[in-house]
């Protein structure tokens, strides 16, 4: 390499894949626009890039590409330069990659998932470790637990990659685990035009890397493990990333022995008379929140929202914009998107609730199994354990709730679907479907009767 200091102006962003185990909420949306902290994962890593000093954008995309290209545009509004490439096959991480080559042209690229939400000092570590030094390419780690289930790199004592191994039976090679966010120089074209399928029918982009390792290429390897980090791969992750999220904000959290006073970031707001707040709460414009409510923060409220009269909003709650929560409610950690409405007499604990959805009175999200062990949820197909006590339910885009009706711990409601009065949800309710009395039907099917 040349011996002038690397110029890194460019920024791929991989976004074009389905997100199964997301479901229902990927059902009506591409996963980078599901939110945090009220704004998508994407926007998240967009605003980190260009807080870098990165301001062209490519975005690979493909599984609802619409929807990504109307949100952001040509980046004006955030001051980026946006470029947009319809994956069109899904073959791989090397597939998508090598779709970047004439974005690239002759220059050094940042290359990230699109579906990974993090600290964004991770990004200014990554853009300093690889100017400082004549690197061919920063790969950034993370030290994982179990390294038998994540792909590990070995690195030598000052971190250059030396072999990056799948799946690994031991930690042998270490428990440094891909973090999805590299540095790549434009030689990585000459390896990603020559690499073969792996197992899996895919073209991988690490093949690549380790083809330009044998050729000589100096990998440094960016342990990030004291920085928050998550692939929010499934759905009780954007939970714990909101969480993450919400704790920036300035002043203590809302705790059964603390209660911080009230830190009102009021954007355009009304607080009516006789409202408790306690710690943070960030007040979108427009909205309102009703005599006789009690906020605990962190909590952040979108734009055009009604609070109260009479609610109760715990710490660690987000509402989009159009939001409502009525009199007699009770939203506790749980992320309520756009034009959703909690109108009265209900309660949604640590649940992702979808766009337009609607509660019908007294409708419940029971959180907590009665032997209160962790909770699982059945995600595409398999029931996996998700470690949390504490777990509601996750409601697609659409989906109406009659009235009293109760959800069991980690059951997912499908887009679209119609719960009827006083059902006990036991089971996933599929999208487009009516449910009661415990029998899923058709919607289509339904509604011709």
């Amino acid at each position: 390499m040349n011996n002038s200091p690397p110029i890194l102006q460019k920024a791929v962003i991989l976004a074009a894949g389905f997100g199964k185990r997301l479901t229902p909420l990927t059902d009506t949306r591409p996963k980078p626009l599901i939110p945090i902290g009220g704004r998508p994962i994407l926007t998240h890593t967009l605003e980190a890039v260009k807080k870098i000093g990165i301001e062209e954008v490519l975005l690979i995309v493909g599984y609802k590409k619409e929807q990504i290209e109307n949100y952001y545009g040509k980046g004006d509004s955030m001051g980026l330069s946006i470029t947009y490439i319809d994956q069109k096959e899904f073959l791989g991480t090397g597939h998508a990659a090598q779709l970047a080559k004439n974005f690239a042209k002759n220059e050094p690229f940042m290359l990230i998932y699109g579906d990974l939400f993090m600290d964004p000092q991770i990004y200014y570590l990554i853009k300093r470790d690889f100017t400082k030094e004549q690197y061919h390419g920063i790969i950034a780690a993370k030290s994982m637990p179990d390294p038998t289930k994540w792909g590990i790199m070995k690195v030598d004592e000052h971190y250059i990659l030396q072999k990056m191994v799948e799946k690994p039976p031991d930690d042998r090679f270490g428990n440094l685990a891909n973090a999805g966010v590299y540095v790549l120089a434009p030689t990585i074209f000459d390896a990603l035009s020559t690499i073969e399928k792996s197992p899996r029918g895919e073209y991988e982009l690490t093949d690549a890397i380790a083809a330009r390792v044998k050729a000589g290429d100096k990998f440094h390897v960016l342990d990030v493990s004291e920085y928050f980090w998550s692939d929010v791969g499934h759905p009780w992750q954007f939970l714990e990333a909101t969480h993450y999220f919400l704790e920036q904000l300035p002043g203590e959290p809302t705790t059964k022995s603390n209660l911080p006073a009230s830190n009102l970031i009021n954007e355009g707001g009304t607080v009516e008379p006789f409202v408790n707040i306690h710690g943070t709460v960030k007040l979108g414009k427009n909205s309102v929140i009703k005599s006789g409510s009690y906020l605990e923060g962190p909590i952040i409220i979108g734009e055009n929202c009604v609070i109260g009269p009479n609610a109760y909003l715990r710490p660690y709650t987000t509402l989009g914009d159009f939001c409502k929560v009525g009199n007699g409610s009770e939203v506790k950690s749980s992320i309520i998107m756009n034009h959703s409405a909690i109108p009265h007499l209900s309660y949604v604990g640590d649940s992702i609730i979808g766009e337009h959805v609607n509660f019908g009175c007294g409708s419940i999200t029971a959180n907590l199994r009665l032997d209160k062990k962790s909770i699982s949820m059945k995600v595409k197909g398999q029931r996996v354990n998700t470690g949390r006590r504490k777990l509601g339910t996750i409601i697609g885009d659409h989906a109406q709730l009659g009235i009293q009706v109760s959800i069991m711990p980690g059951k997912t409601i499908g887009a679209y679907a119609h719960v009827g009065s006083n059902t006990v949800v036991r089971e996933n309710v599929p999208s487009n479907s009516i449910y009661y009395s415990n029998s899923p039907v058709d919607l289509k099917k339904r509604s011709s009767i």
